[in-house]
């Protein structure tokens, strides 16, 4: 009986179960070993996308941020220049057409799935595209508007300096001798030296300063032209009434030494009065018929005075001595 042969069969058989187990084994293995590897792979990718989608809201905050800044900023007071103010108004309308565009709705990485996070990427890859480009935009037309305001007010100060410079050259000339304080004639002057050469140079601020300077100066000289104009009226009318006083004067001597000299004083005279006579009466008289006397008007006695200044009586004095029978009414009764 052949004992060899049926322990090798048997040998062979285990080895088969065994090498089948192995193998079996071996597939769960590498099962779970590719599950565990596809499952490492799809959080790497997704970890990936994560992080792109970051880094795309990073890049998209920077271009937001800068692009604000400018709106916000230079682009906002640029837009508040008007077409008047600057050389080309183009540049004015430009300028407002940027200024007016609307930003893109805000997208964020909140979401889940590498698909998902991928279109949000792109989402705000988008925006920081439309950032940059009309923040480069929007800096184009505010350096263009500014450039035009100022070009348009060095040009209106050169103009208004220009004409400052020209009325006081002027004023200068005109007020030679004529001012009561030369010293704002010689400020005046030297201001406008000064001026001349920043006329020529890019200074809009200096130029408006000068020109304002030079108004101001000009007013001052005026001041001084009113007042040397006072002081020489008031000079002219106190020599007027000094001289209007001497020839007063002057006269008065003259007609004092041509007038006649005056007459020798005069005794006053005071007529003397007679009382009338009694007649005796161992002769009376005859009564005389009299015409009725006609009523005397008196006139108001005024003194006589003469250059002496000795006053003449000449009129009637009373009666010293009256009789006890004698009434006096002004009328000399002896005849006369």
């Amino acid at each position: 009986m052949n004992t060899g042969g049926k322990t090798a069969g048997k040998r062979t058989r285990k080895t088969t179960i065994i090498v089948a187990v192995a193998m079996a084994v071996a597939v769960v293995v590498a099962a779970g070993v590719g599950l565990l590897v596809s499952q490492r792979i799809m959080a790497a990718r997704l970890a990936a996308a994560r992080a792109a989608c970051a880094q795309a809201s990073d890049a998209a905050r920077v271009a937001q941020n800068a692009y604000n800044n400018l709106h916000d900023g230079p682009a906002a007071d640029a837009s508040a220049i008007t077409g008047k103010q600057v050389e080309d108004a183009a540049t004015v309308t430009t300028l407002a057409a940027a200024y007016k565009q609307e930003a893109p709705a805000a997208s964020a990485c909140n979401v889940d799935g590498v698909d998902a996070l991928g279109q949000a990427t792109a989402r705000i890859d988008t925006n920081t595209a439309w950032y940059k480009a009309h923040t480069a935009d929007l800096e184009q037309a505010v350096d263009a508007v500014t450039k035009s305001h100022e070009a348009k007010t060095l040009k209106d100060a050169k103009g208004s300096l220009a004409t400052q410079l020209k009325a006081a050259q002027a004023k200068v000339k005109d007020t030679d001798g004529k001012v009561k304080d030369e010293q704002t004639r010689k400020a005046l002057k030297d201001l406008i030296d000064k001026a001349t050469k920043t006329r020529d140079g890019k200074d809009a601020k200096a130029m408006g300063e000068q020109a304002k300077r030079l108004k101001d100066l000009m007013g001052k000289v005026d001041a001084s032209v009113k007042a040397k104009q006072d002081e020489d009226k008031r000079q002219a009318e106190q020599q007027a009434r000094r001289e209007a006083e001497a020839q007063a004067a002057a006269a008065a001597a003259q007609a004092q030494a041509t007038a006649p000299q005056a007459a020798a004083p005069q005794q006053s005279y005071t007529p003397a009065y007679s009382a009338p006579q009694q007649q005796s009466a161992a002769q009376p008289a005859a009564p005389q018929p009299q015409a009725p006397a006609a009523p005397q008007q008196t006139a108001p006695s005024t003194p006589n005075t003469s250059s002496s200044g000795i006053i003449f009586n000449d009129a009637p004095s009373p009666p010293s001595e009256l009789t006890p029978d004698a009434t006096y009414d002004g009328f000399n009764h002896n005849g006369f």
